[in-house]
């Protein structure tokens, strides 16, 4: 198994909403299905979001990215598998699949799009973007 440092973490679940991460894994379980393990420790204002992700069992889709955070996310669909309280903060143990390898350009623009920007405005949007996320 192999162990990569997760630092950003996207829901991508009715709505994109990024999760401040304080600190979070995510672990290649080199399985023959290509299973990962995540785990992400964040803030406890995050609990009732997880918890009905949890409850609900069903899958969702995020955007995850590991090592730096100038790398592109990699798209996964997960599952949570628990939501533990930590004092004032919890930690998310969550099952997932990469999805594709996403090309951090594709998403921004697509973002960008669906927010129904165009012309100059996109184009300025995207530079801007693309510059925070990479550094």
């Amino acid at each position: 198994m192999k162990t990569f440092k997760l630092v950003a973490l996207t829901l991508l679940h009715e709505q994109k909403q990024n999760i401040p991460l304080i600190d979070g894994l995510m672990i290649n379980k080199e399985d023959e299905n290509k299973r990962w393990l995540v785990e992400a420790y964040m803030d406890q204002t995050y609990y009732k979001l997880f918890t009905s992700l949890k409850e609900k069992g069903e899958s969702f889709d995020a955007l995850a990215t590991i090592s730096r955070t100038t790398n592109d996310p990699a798209h996964i669909r997960a599952t949570v598998r628990s939501v533990t309280m930590m004092g004032e903060r919890i930690s998310v143990l969550m099952d997932a699949t990469i999805v594709k390898r996403s090309n951090l350009a594709e998403v921004v623009l697509e973002d960008l799009v669906q927010r129904g920007l165009h012309g100059e405005t996109l184009l300025q949007q995207f530079k801007q973007q693309m510059h925070t996320k990479r550094g």
